[in-house]
Order: structure tokens, then sequence, then C-alpha cells
């Protein structure tokens, strides 16, 4: 395991999968290193062997088919969503960032791409939607020292100054309306990991650790700082986010002001082109090795596995781990989802009530029509 140890792309499990049944006790692949209060837990990679085939309904409590509107300013590209119980909103590339209902109803834009006060030029690469308090924020890709605040109808509201420029901010709302941040910490250039903004505007900052920091120069000199990429799904109420140089996912705590390793594996696969993934659900992680698949950690039942999840749902259509804001997601452009449900009826699996469903969902597409999701409230 690399040294900083012990201190949510949207993506599919890859390889031949094969179904199996858990057994009720300990595989034996997971343990916890318990430091000054701070709990670790660790899952050898190593240990991993078998796979499971996992129903959408074992993880989420419901699954919404969401139709989005097809009026000319309600068309997307999608990059990311942010989900609440009310609102779906849209991230996209060098585009604005739209915002929806629950029922797909395009309501506004959010600011706008500029130059000018309240608007962001490029792309943005974090938001948040805070219903109680009827806002929206969101943070640019780099070069921003703020974080914009917006009213639900677009307008803008504000600016949270931080003080030092961001590199890849990723955001997350706690739920005493509090708001923290992190980003690529890069060494030489910035002194602050994570902020963290007081409901009063009280702005408090932690400093990395060296473990923590990233070199943004690659051994001829040149500038790669951003070839790193920075995951925070905010599945849970902690904040949880993890760097593409390390192998720990970290946790901040605000009222400490204190980052403390969460989870991590050990003994992950080594190459260049190896890198790692995780992700906090409730009562479990996911470690996603790139390459290899999605490793699902039960911490209740104490056992590792490689997992696909199947939409029982809709059909038993196989569906990506996507999962954020604690919502599963999987949105399609309609003419990628008719293939997929067409690959699914010709499957030998595929029973006649999972037929009976998907035709019925078959013929109900449009492939000019704007994008498709399904929702899943994940279970706690």
């Amino acid at each position: 395991m690399k040294k900083n140890i012990y201190g949510l792309l949207i993506l599919t499990a890859a390889g031949v999968w094969s179904a199996c049944t858990p057994s009720t006790q300990s595989d034996g692949s997971i343990s916890t290193l318990e430091t000054d209060g701070n709990k670790l837990t660790l899952c050898d990679f190593n240990k991993v062997t078998d796979t499971l085939s996992v129903p959408l309904s074992e993880w989420v409590e419901d699954c919404q088919l969401v139709r989005f509107e097809n009026s000319d300013t309600a068309l997307f590209k999608l990059w990311w969503p942010a989900i609440t119980d009310r609102y779906i909103g849209i991230r996209q590339s060098g585009a604005v960032f739209k915002l929806f209902d629950r029922e797909g109803k395009f309501l506004n834009d959010i600011g706008a791409m500029g130059q000018g006060p309240g608007e962001y030029a490029g792309s943005l690469y974090s938001e948040a939607i805070d219903e109680k308090n009827r806002c929206v924020y969101l943070a640019p890709f780099f070069g921003s020292n703020k974080i914009l605040k917006y009213n639900l109808d677009g307008t803008f509201a504000s600016v949270i100054e931080l003080g030092e420029t961001l590199n890849k901010p990723k955001l997350h709302l706690h739920p005493d309306g509090s708001l923290s941040v992190t980003h690529l910490c890069f060494k030489g250039r910035n002194e602050m990991m994570v902020a963290h903004i007081a409901p009063d505007g009280t702005l408090t900052s932690y400093k990395p650790t060296a473990e923590q920091i990233i070199n943004p120069m690659d051994k001829d000199g040149n500038f790669v700082g951003f070839n790193n990429e920075i995951w925070s799904y905010n599945n849970t109420e902690n904040f949880n986010f993890m760097t593409m140089p390390t192998d720990t996912l970290y946790q901040y705590n605000p009222e400490q002001n204190r980052v403390t390793s969460r989870f991590a594996l050990q003994n992950p696969p080594k190459g260049k082109d190896v890198f790692l993934i995780y992700n906090e659900l409730p009562g479990k992680f996911l470690a996603t090795v790139w390459g290899t698949g999605t490793i699902a950690i039960d911490l209740q039942k104490q056992q590792s596995h490689y997992v696909k999840l199947v939409n029982d749902y809709f059909g038993g259509l196989p569906t990506p781990m996507n999962f954020t804001n604690g919502y599963f997601f999987a949105m399609y452009e309609p003419l990628v989802l008719m293939d997929k449900i067409e690959e699914r009826l010709s499957a030998s699996g595929c029973t006649d009530k999972d037929k009976e469903v998907l035709n019925k969902l078959l013929d109900s597409l449009n492939e000019n029509d704007n994008n498709i999701m399904f929702i899943g409230k994940l279970k706690h």
C-alpha cells in the first residue's frame, strides 16, 4: 500500500462475472485499524475472489423513471447530476447548470456562462443544492477562489470568498446547512486542503499533511497537476473524498477541523494504468479497481465481493454503479437505452415477465427525445 494509507466517474465493472451466494459468516477480508479515536476500515484485495449479481432492489428503496422535458431550453449533455428529494441538477461540460424537478420538468438555468458578476467561465466541477434554504452552490473547474451562490430561480445571490485558488473543487452540504469544500492541493501552490463555511459565514480552513499534498510537476518540470482526479460522492452525511495519487478515502470532521482516514484496500494491484476509486454508501464501501471491477465491502456481513447490479425494477437491465447524494442513478440518451433493452430482450435469462416490462418501456421511447434517467434512493 502507499505510504499515506494510515493518514463516483461514471464506471461499469469489466471482466467475466459469475454469480454466487455468500455465506452468513465473515469471509476474513475486512479488518479495522483504530488510532486516536479514528477507525480505518481495510479490505484485503487478495481475499476478494467471487462475484455477486445484485438486484438493485437490495440497495435502493425504489426506482423512478424520469423523462426529461423535450423543449430546446431543457436539452442537455450530462456530465454529472445533483439529486435531492425535489430536484435534479445537471452539470454540463462547458455549458450552463440546469435545474429540473423530479418529474423531469425544466425549471430554469442556474446562473449563466460569462465573465460578469455572478457568471462562470468554462466548466463547473461541483455543486450542492440546498432545498431547505432554497439555494444552489456552484464551484468552477479551476482558477477561481470563490464558490458561487444562487437562488433556486437561477438568480445570483452572493459569492463565498475562500482566499485561495481552487483546483477541481468538491462541495459537501452538511445537515446543519454549512458547506465544506476540498480540492487538489498542489505542492508549493496551495496551503488549504479543506474549507468549511458555517451558516453564519465563518470560514475555517484545514492545512494538509505532507502525505496529502500533490506534486503537480512531472520529472521534466512540466505541470501535470490536473491529470489527477478527486472524487467525492456525498452518499452519507459525512464529507468523504479521495484523490487519484492516494489509496485512502478521507473524511473531514468540521467540528474538529480534522481529516482522518476512512477506508483503503490492502494489497491493491500495481501498475501505471491502475487507479482506485472509493465511495461510501450506507453500510458499505465500494472500491473500484479500474480495469478489474468494483468490490462491495458489506460492513454488517463483514464480507467483500465483486458485484454487478441488475435493475430488477425494469426487466433485469444491467446497470452502472453510479451513486451520488444518497441516490442510485443511470442516465441514457433514448437511442442508447433502446439498444440496451434490445440486448437484454435477446439474453437467454430474460424471463417473460422481464420481456413484458421491457417491451412496454421500449414502445414508449423516442430516439429524438431528451435524456432518460433511472433514480433510486439508497436504503439505510
